[in-house]
């Protein structure tokens, strides 16, 4: 309920100034998917048999949101913005955000992160902790940007105290609700409503920060623009 309170305000609050972004389908794919975020494997699974979820053809969780708007707006304008919020989103170092913006194409940003914590399970003496690794692929015209982001695997360590003994990967299609046959059904399934959750999250969150820091930072000097 608090979910659904929340995206409600902030709905109206975007909607109630001057929006220069918008993207109706962000707001829909949050407030639906925060709405069962942490529920339990019945959920999960109604959830999948619904085909809520979008997979790409790798088997990988994959959403694109065309965020449009009626102005023309500097690229360079919208790319420091970008990188502006993953940096802090993601709490990247200099370095790496150096490495970003070397490595990203000329018309959009590049990123490989990880979500931590989507789910977790208890065996013998140690906590195995579920993390997802995203990759946002962020493109940019005039006049929209393309918000790209997908989960392709989960990374999974065993936790003894506070000590990593061991990790491994595993594609989100090899594990529950997708594969019914996976083990530890109850920590992937909070894993797959998580994970999407946070897809529709980190969408969300660009919307919202593209819209607070557009007028912010456009250039008002002609030979800037």
């Amino acid at each position: 309920m608090r979910n659904i309170v929340f995206f409600l305000f902030a709905l109206i609050s975007i909607c109630g100034r001057a929006q220069t972004f918008e993207c109706p389908k962000v707001f829909e794919d949050a407030k639906e998917w925060n709405s069962v975020k942490g529920s339990d494997t019945k959920r999960a699974i109604e959830l999948k048999d619904k085909g809520l979820y979008k997979m790409d053809v790798n088997g990988s969780f994959e959403y694109v949101y065309i965020m449009t708007t009626t102005d023309s707006v500097n690229i360079a304008t919208l790319k420091k913005i970008g990188y502006d919020y993953i940096s802090r989103h993601f709490n990247v170092s200099n370095a790496t955000r150096a490495d970003m913006e070397t490595s990203s194409p000329a018309d959009g940003i590049i990123f490989k992160g990880f979500i931590p914590k989507i789910g977790g399970f208890n065996s013998g003496f140690e906590y195995n902790q579920v993390d997802a690794s995203v990759y946002i692929d962020i493109r940019f015209k005039p006049d929209r940007v393309r918000f790209a982001i997908k989960v392709e695997d989960y990374k999974v360590s065993k936790i003894s105290s506070i000590t990593i003994s061991s990790s491994k990967q595993v594609y989100v299609s090899q594990c529950f609700p997708i594969n019914e046959k996976s083990d530890h059904k109850k920590s992937y399934a909070m894993a797959f409503l998580n994970a999407n959750s946070e897809c529709m999250n980190l969408a969300y969150f660009f919307l919202d920060y593209l819209n607070k820091n557009i007028k912010q930072q456009q250039p008002t000097n002609v030979e800037d623009w």
